[in-house]
């Protein structure tokens, strides 16, 4: 069991292994990437933001907030007028120079490393603890699992269908069965083509895709205009191509769920076309 820490009346313990302890419950909280922006709202601490990252854009409220990141690191002089309490940070999508140096000015930081559907609950009720907003937290966390539970009910018995998912095309991306949408695949019946890859983001040749022939491919996003590059592949050929909703699938955060749900729907599709 976690020994309290000092003085603290909360605390955790982060996915960087540093115990995170607050006196007091958070009141001005800042949000280093989009998804925990959406974590922290879900856990019912939204209206303890005071500032988010770019792209920051759901719930709508997150709009309105002044942006102190992004893909070029924190701003930290814009980031202490604010006077936060508390960072909630990417483990490993924000630069640890900038953590240290935020954690080197007093300012606690939590860090989140989101990498599979289990790690949302977590996350959520851990944010709820910091900021004081368990109840809502618990809801939001025990609302997400259960949704988890009743899509692996729903697909278990389905025939597996072998899958290619596209994280990016310049170049060619995907990942291996550490990734979260990896997890997605087999929950919805599938089977990632590329489950057993050395690393979990990595570009895949076009002869291992020829040779795999998957039976659907999914890709972020609802346009795939480019669609030569699936040369020579039948899933191409017989239309077997479904995009789904960027801001669900590639946030590993509340809506991920929603994502996963479209993948489902997606492979429930293909396996009506291969079955004609």
């Amino acid at each position: 069991m976690l020994e309290s820490p000092a003085n603290a009346s909360v605390y955790v313990v982060d996915d960087a292994g540093n115990t995170v302890a607050l006196q007091v419950p958070a009141k001005r909280i800042v949000s280093l990437a989009p998804s925990l922006t959406e974590l922290t709202f879900a856990a019912g601490a939204g209206a303890h933001l005071v500032a988010v990252s770019a792209h920051s854009d759901f719930p709508m409220a997150a709009n309105k907030l002044p942006q102190v990141a992004d893909f070029s690191g924190v701003a930290l002089e814009a980031l202490l007028v604010l006077k936060p309490d508390l960072v909630v940070a990417w483990k490993s999508g924000n630069r640890e120079k900038d953590l240290q140096r935020i954690r080197e000015l007093g300012i606690p930081v939590y860090a989140a490393e989101v990498v599979l559907m289990s790690d949302v609950p977590r996350a959520l009720r851990q944010i709820g603890i910091l900021a004081g907003t368990t109840e809502a937290a618990e809801l939001a966390a025990s609302a997400f699992a259960a949704r988890i539970l009743s899509l692996q009910q729903a697909n278990k018995s389905k025939p597996k269908i072998s899958v290619f998912f596209e994280l990016g095309n310049l170049p060619l991306m995907t990942m291996n069965r550490a990734h979260a949408i990896s997890e997605a695949i087999t929950l919805c019946g599938g089977i990632n083509i590329f489950a057993d890859a050395p690393t979990l983001v990595f570009t895949p040749s076009r002869e291992a895709l020829v040779r795999l022939q998957p039976q659907a491919i999914l890709f972020a996003g609802k346009n795939n205009k480019a669609v030569h590059r699936y040369d020579g592949l039948s899933a191409a050929a017989e239309s077997r191509m479904y995009g789904i909703d960027a801001d669900t699938i590639l946030r590993q955060g509340p809506r991920f769920i929603d994502g996963v749900g479209e993948v489902c729907d997606a492979l429930d599709r293909a396996r009506a076309t291969i079955q004609k």
